[in-house]
């Protein structure tokens, strides 16, 4: 129920926010600055975890991570005892987790007393003890302070393997939570292209925005890791079989195979924090000006979408330009969000009525590498241009990625690459998605296989009040 009120109030709380004004010109003076790499798709979602820990194990000198959100379960915390495993052999470790989801966590500010580990939070809720109901109140003072927060994923051991994807680090993500996982991505990169990376984490790290953890959360130094002891030792006796199965991942790891390919990164401006301004939206729609203007063909791979000021700017170009668009999202029915299909279930005739073809995630999918077949949402974020051209990085299609998270990506230029990630996404569209079509007299029919819908699947009539109340609330602009 806390939960609940402090999600209520962030939405009460949006109802003030306003897109803010942006010049003419604004960033016309950024420049895309390619680069050589490998790259690798990960196949599946034990094998995110598995390579991580992989990585982790060949470490030499350095791990720089990046996270918006890091849980305390099995495989939060198995990771977390592997960097500690890491420092230990003289490996310097350094951390960065967005606060939303951070409070009185002494388990995860306990590592900070290795030597070799640093822990750092970004623009850290003043409310730590009290709650979501704290929280909430302490959001509702502070708003423009709070609003911003980190949704960037990195992982870069020893500035030879860096992975970027959308996820973050948790059993939901790896297909290990028997209560709900995520259908999502990662991509492993060697060469050049970390270089910028490096650099900007760096900048990041040195900013006045991150605060180390134990500046925030008080630890006893003579119960030496304590709470993190004990909690990575209940884990591992309530899930052996996920520790089993994480195991039977680690020893079935084969060489990976990387695609070369060019790659250009576009990121954030930190100034966001100051301005609400669409650094990284901006970037990349300059960087993908002409493409988008050209393009025959797209596949558009959002979990959240909503327009920004009531548009769908880059969907919009590409149909005007004829372009076919195929639209991958979440169902209402699989949606994690309970504020997104308030909106979603509005625009969703808007965007069958320009041509898209859209398919969402069925909220009773199965996917093959999860160890749980539980309730799963959708959560990859890409896009692919030509079966040529494909973005993977953190952001979302929707107003939060674009005026108040920090967010990056990149660009990779490669057929080879662009065939595997369009597989990977649709191979099974038939057992993951409903394809949603627009009839001629206005109805939405929604397929899958045999079955078929006239209503959004699963999505029951009982949505449409409170859904109204939400659109009334106003709160786009901080989803």
């Amino acid at each position: 129920m806390a939960l609940l009120l402090c999600l209520y109030s962030l939405v009460l709380t949006g109802c003030a926010g306003s897109y803010p004004e942006v010049e003419p010109g604004f960033e016309s003076n950024w420049q895309a600055q390619p680069h050589q790499a490998q790259v690798y798709l990960i196949p599946s979602a034990s094998e995110a975890l598995a390579r991580r820990i992989e990585a982790i194990r060949h470490a030499q000198q350095s791990i720089d991570i990046t996270y918006f959100s890091w849980n305390k379960d099995l495989s939060g915390l198995m990771l977390l005892n592997e960097l500690k495993l890491a420092a230990d052999r003289g490996v310097q470790v350094r951390i960065v987790l967005d606060d939303l989801l951070v409070f009185n966590e002494t388990w995860l500010a306990e590592l900070a007393q290795h030597p070799a580990i640093e822990l750092r939070i970004f623009n850290p809720f003043n409310s730590r003890k009290t709650g979501w109901l704290g929280r909430s109140l302490d959001f509702q003072r502070h708003k423009p302070q709070l609003d911003n927060r980190l949704h960037e994923k990195y992982f870069n051991v020893d500035g030879q393997l860096m992975i970027l994807g959308g996820r973050n680090i948790g059993d939901d993500y790896f297909g290990y939570s028997q209560e709900a996982n995520f259908f999502d991505l990662d991509v492993v990169f060697r060469g050049d292209i970390i270089q910028p990376f490096m650099a900007n984490y760096q900048q990041l790290w040195t900013s006045e925005l991150v605060t180390p953890i134990e500046a925030l959360i008080h630890t006893r130094k003579h119960k030496h890791y304590h709470d993190f002891n004990r909690a990575w030792q209940r884990s591992q006796e309530k899930q052996a079989p996920v520790l089993e199965a994480i195991s039977q991942s680690l020893a079935n790891l084969a060489p990976m195979h990387f695609i070369h390919a060019r790659v250009t990164p576009v990121f954030d401006s930190l100034d966001k924090v100051k301005d609400n301004k669409p650094y990284f939206r901006t970037r990349v729609e300059r960087l993908m000006s002409q493409t988008l203007v050209n393009a025959n063909k797209a596949v558009i791979s959002t979990p959240y979408m909503i327009p920004t000021q009531h548009k769908f700017k880059i969907i919009e170009t590409l149909t005007e330009h004829d372009a076919a668009v195929t639209l991958i999202t979440n169902s209402s029915a699989s949606n994690d969000s309970a504020f997104i299909p308030a909106y979603f279930e509005q625009y969703r005739p808007e965007l069958l009525a320009m041509g898209v073809d859209l398919y969402e995630f069925r909220d009773d999918a199965i996917n093959r590498d999860h160890l749980y077949h539980v309730a799963t949402y959708y959560h990859n974020k890409t896009f692919i241009f030509d079966d040529k051209l494909a973005y993977i990085g953190s952001s979302n299609f929707d107003p939060r990625s674009d005026f108040l998270n920090i967010e990056f990506g990149v660009v990779i230029d490669s057929p080879e690459f662009a065939q595997a990630l369009t597989q990977y996404l649709l191979a099974k569209r038939e057992d993951l998605y409903w394809h949603v079509t627009l009839a001629p007299d206005g109805s939405i029919n929604w397929r899958s296989g045999e079955e078929s819908h006239d209503a959004s699947p699963n999505y029951g009539g009982w949505h449409k009040l409170p859904d109204w109340i939400i659109r009334q609330l106003d709160g786009e602009f901080e989803l």
